[in-house]
């Protein structure tokens, strides 16, 4: 028993470390937020499948405490990132201190975006085809991601969206969004077509990578099962 946990303890530390390399790698990067990277969140969600979602989860609270000491280093929280004007920030629902915003992003937008990553794993027990349940597991999770960034994105970001639509060389169909929903209505529609950029391609790759590992190293998926 302590050599399974010996183990495992050691093969999570490894993942997260991976998946925090290949968050350095950004392949695409959008101006408010999210990047597309090579695969960032399949070492952790491989971890979840492995030994399980409770195990699953405290591997990616981890990772994504990681992630937000990341955010803070490249200036994600500073007062010119956040907008700040007179020491109020406002970005659309919130309005108020740039301290209560920047504790809002960083357990909307990392803590809980990245925790959710543990559930990856759900459907290990639920679909026979193991390939198939962890594409399954990943696009869960990956949803559960994006409703996290959705909720703050509309929050503290969504005053920037006539701005996002209405940009030189965007789609015809932003500037008749803007037309069609002013306000607050606004904020959530930016939310959930800005998120949608950067994730669609984020956890399409990653499905896609995941599956052809998984037929190609079966016993990654199935070399140790959780015991607790």
């Amino acid at each position: 028993m302590q050599s399974f946990q010996t183990k495992r303890l050691v093969e999570s530390a490894l993942m997260i470390a991976l998946s925090t390399i290949l968050s350095f790698i950004v392949l695409f990067r959008l101006p408010f937020g999210g990047s597309i990277t090579p695969c960032c969140m399949l070492p952790v969600i491989l971890v979840a499948y492995r030994y399980g979602n409770k195990w699953g989860l405290v591997t990616a609270f981890a990772f994504s405490l990681i992630q937000g000491i990341q955010g803070i280093a490249e200036g994600t929280f500073t007062a010119a990132a956040l907008g700040v004007e007179n020491g109020v920030f406002n970005g659309g629902f919130f309005s108020g201190s740039p301290l209560l915003a920047s504790f809002g992003i960083f357990l909307l937008d990392y803590v809980v975006a990245f925790t959710v990553l543990g559930f990856g794993g759900t459907f290990r027990n639920k679909i026979k085809n193991k390939p198939l349940s962890l594409v399954c597991g990943i696009l869960f999770a990956g949803l559960l991601r994006y409703v996290a960034h959705v909720i703050s994105g509309a929050i503290f970001f969504g005053i920037w969206g006539e701005w996002f639509f209405t940009q030189e060389g965007f789609f015809t169909w932003g500037q008749t969004l803007v037309e069609m929903f002013p306000g607050k209505t606004l904020y959530v529609l930016y939310s959930l077509i800005y998120n949608l950029f950067f994730l669609v391609p984020e956890v399409g790759l990653t499905a896609v990578v995941a599956f052809l590992i998984a037929k190609a190293a079966p016993k990654m998926l199935t070399q140790q099962k959780c015991k607790a």
